[in-house]
């Protein structure tokens, strides 16, 4: 009876042929995970919110004219990120990603149920990564890093673990730029308007 050889280099075809047709399928499935900005080596956990994908932390980028740690306190960047001018937030964002545009925001919004019930989810959002003990955000074991506060156009901070906001690219004049505000304990976001000057939080979405 004659044998059948399957040789090393067909087996390694065949295995190449079937990552090639699972990986995809693999990525499309993935709803979370970790990317390192090639930057600074920082590492952000993402997840995918309708057919988007998103950072589920603030930006902690050192964007050298325009960026600042709340109360200038190194200690609150781990959690909270950085604080950006809306400048700095246009150029802030790692490669492959950006700073979302008010469309981006409004369809963000949606996915998460409007924005009577987008604020909540997505302070939960913010725990991925994180051991908790309780589901409510803003609690000791589940602080929001969307609850970074916000730094005044005179360098004052206020807000920390109360609200805060997050950047569109979006601008209503040459010194009013476009943001979403949350707030503890609110279900809502709230889609609103600050003065570039401002220090809020950025939050990258994939391109």
């Amino acid at each position: 009876m004659k044998k059948n050889h399957v040789s090393q280099r067909s087996l390694k075809n065949l295995a190449i042929l079937i990552s090639l047709i699972i990986s995809p399928m693999l990525q499309q499935a993935q709803t979370k995970g970790v990317f390192t900005d090639a930057r600074d080596g920082k590492s952000y956990n993402w997840v995918k919110v309708g057919s988007q994908t998103w950072m589920a932390q603030n930006l902690s980028f050192n964007a050298p004219n325009g960026s600042w740690a709340y109360n200038n306190d190194t200690v609150n960047l781990p959690l909270y990120g950085r604080l950006y001018s809306w400048k700095a937030a246009q150029t802030a964002c790692p490669k492959g990603w950006h700073l979302p545009s008010d469309k981006e925001w409004g369809a963000f919004i949606q996915a998460l149920g409007g924005n009577a019930e987008a604020g909540l989810k997505m302070q939960s959002m913010d725990t991925i990564g994180r051991k908790t003990t309780t589901a409510r955000p803003g609690s000791p074991a589940t602080l929001s890093s969307l609850l970074s506060g916000v730094r005044h156009p005179d360098g004052s901070c206020i807000g920390l673990n109360f609200w805060g906001g997050c950047w569109s690219s979006g601008k209503v004049n040459d010194s009013v730029a476009g943001n979403v505000l949350f707030a503890h304990g609110s279900k809502e976001m709230v889609v609103s308007s600050n003065d570039m000057k401002s220090g809020f939080s950025v939050r990258c979405v994939k391109k």
